[in-house]
């Protein structure tokens, strides 16, 4: 495992005060039935790697039936009931109505089993107004005290412009305890790399000005600083250098921002 990879891995995202937030509000939302949150966030604030983390967590839970779509490219709003459905291995209908009652009927009988659904959407930004209006349609499917499936919805923050317009409020007031991702504090970011590096069994390589220098040049945004670190951490190791400084970074800085 290299100590600043970019990857997506659940197993190396260091939950910051702020996200342990967010986990709890999703957790909230799952557990209680609320039925639709979202976890919205610029480019390269941890999204994934913090939906991916949910969603092994509930996928190991028995009571809870869980999917995952990573990237939802779906060409209709007909083409994204069948690609839920078909997670949950659920039958292809020939019809839209048909297709919901199908879903329907799966999730009342996983109610009457004492078992949760949770459905995970990875890149939600790609969801047209349709499929976030079938979004809506499946938060429909309820007892009178409860929701039958709930959703988390993580996306760019196209998807919150998305959300903002005048013909979107009926699923924007749908929405339970959304999540806005901002970018890392110093500490916080010292403290990601502190804890990637244990991860390895390594000495932390930065200088603290080079720390410095990496979280400056990135404004905290934890893609930018692991692309940064990693880069620097290469070409140290490259020239046996054992505490990388803030020349490293400079250098490594220019050759990134000349892409």
């Amino acid at each position: 495992m290299k100590p600043f990879s970019i990857s997506p891995n659940p197993n190396s995202l260091y939950l910051t005060p702020s996200l342990k937030t967010v986990i709890a509000k999703v957790r909230y939302t799952i557990e209680e039935r609320q039925g639709l949150t979202c976890i919205l966030g610029d480019v390269g604030m941890g999204k994934s790697s913090l939906l991916r983390l949910l969603y092994a967590e509930y996928q190991s839970n028995e009571l809870i039936s869980t999917c995952f779509i990573p990237t939802p490219s779906f060409t209709s709003e007909f083409a994204f009931l069948k690609g839920v459905c078909n997670e949950f291995k659920i039958p292809p209908k020939r019809s839209l109505y048909d297709q919901e009652g199908a879903l329907q009927d799966f999730l009342l009988t996983e109610y009457q089993q004492n078992k949760n659904v949770v459905v995970f959407i990875d890149e939600a930004q790609r969801l047209n107004g349709k499929m976030l209006e079938q979004v809506r349609a499946m938060l429909n499917f309820e007892t009178n005290q409860d929701k039958l499936i709930q959703i988390v919805l993580a996306g760019q923050l196209e998807l919150r412009d998305r959300l903002k317009d005048p013909s979107k409020k009926a699923i924007r007031s749908r929405i339970f305890a959304p999540s806005l991702l901002a970018p890392l504090s110093y500490d916080d970011a010292k403290a990601m790399f502190e804890f990637r590096c244990k991860l390895v069994d390594i000495p932390i390589p930065f200088t603290e000005a080079a720390l410095k220098t990496i979280y400056d040049s990135t404004g905290g945004i934890p893609r930018e600083l692991l692309k940064l670190a990693a880069l620097s951490y290469e070409l140290g190791k490259r020239a046996e250098i054992q505490a990388i400084d803030q020349d490293i970074i400079e250098m490594v800085k220019e050759e990134v921002s000349s892409i």
